[in-house]
C-alpha cells in the first residue's frame, strides 16, 4: 500500500507503473539546510524502456517525479508559472538550482535533489518530471529550451488522466489493474460506472 495520501502523487504512480512499466519507489530522503526534503516518486524501467509522454516528448528509463496539486487556491496554474520562472531564473544555466538559494517552489530544481538521485542511480543520465494540476503554458514555452536541455518535463494530471483512459479503452484485460488500489477505483470508475472525460 502506497504511503503518500496525494491523489496527484498515486496517479502518477498508477500511470508509471501501470501504464508505462516502471518500477517506482517513493518519499526518498534528501538532505537540505535546517530540514529534511524529499523525492517524490522514482522510477526505474526495469528493460531500460523509454516512455512517450502524452504531449510527444519521451521520459527515460530512469525518472524522478515531483507533483503538486493546489487546484483548490490557484486552479489557474498561474501561481505555478510565476513560480517556474523564478525557480528557472536561479539555474543560470545550469540543470540544477545551486545550494542556499532561497525561494525555490520545486524542490527537484535543487542542487541537492539532483545529486541525490546521481547516487541513487550511479549517473547523471536520469529525466525529472513535474506533474501539476495545472501550469501557465507561456511560463513553460519560455523556459522550454533550458528545460530540454536538462532533461526536465512538465506535465498537467489532466493530460496524464487522458493518457490514462485510452490506455485503458485499449486494455487486453482491464480486471488485472484491481490489484492495486489506485487501479481498482479506475477500473470502477471507468470500467463499471463509465465515467468519461468531457
Amino acid at each position: 500500500m502506497a504511503t503518500r495520501s496525494n491523489a496527484c502523487s498515486e496517479l502518477v504512480r498508477f500511470w508509471l507503473e501501470a501504464r508505462h512499466g516502471y518500477l517506482v519507489g517513493e518519499g526518498i530522503p534528501v538532505p537540505v539546510p535546517y530540514a529534511l526534503s524529499d523525492i517524490d516518486l522514482v522510477g526505474l524501467h526495469p528493460l531500460g524502456a523509454s516512455a512517450t509522454l502524452p504531449n510527444g516528448a519521451r521520459l527515460g528509463s530512469r525518472v524522478i517525479v515531483e507533483t503538486k496539486d493546489e487546484h483548490d487556491w490557484d486552479p489557474t496554474g498561474k501561481e505555478f508559472g510565476q513560480a517556474l520562472r523564478k525557480d528557472v531564473s536561479q539555474m543560470t544555466g545550469s540543470r540544477f538550482i545551486p545550494r542556499g538559494a532561497k525561494g525555490v517552489k520545486f524542490s527537484m530544481l535543487k542542487e541537492e535533489h539532483h545529486a541525490r538521485a546521481v547516487a541513487l542511480f550511479g549517473t547523471d543520465d536520469f529525466d525529472r518530471l513535474f506533474v501539476v494540476h495545472a501550469i501557465d503554458a507561456k511560463a513553460v514555452d519560455e523556459a522550454q529550451t533550458l528545460l530540454a536541455q536538462g532533461r526536465i518535463h512538465w506535465l498537467t494530471i489532466p493530460a496524464v488522466v487522458h493518457d490514462l483512459t485510452e490506455w485503458y479503452q485499449d486494455h487486453p484485460r482491464p480486471t488485472a489493474l484491481r490489484n492495486m488500489l489506485v487501479g481498482d477505483l479506475f477500473h470502477l470508475l471507468f470500467g463499471f460506472c463509465g465515467v468519461r472525460i468531457p
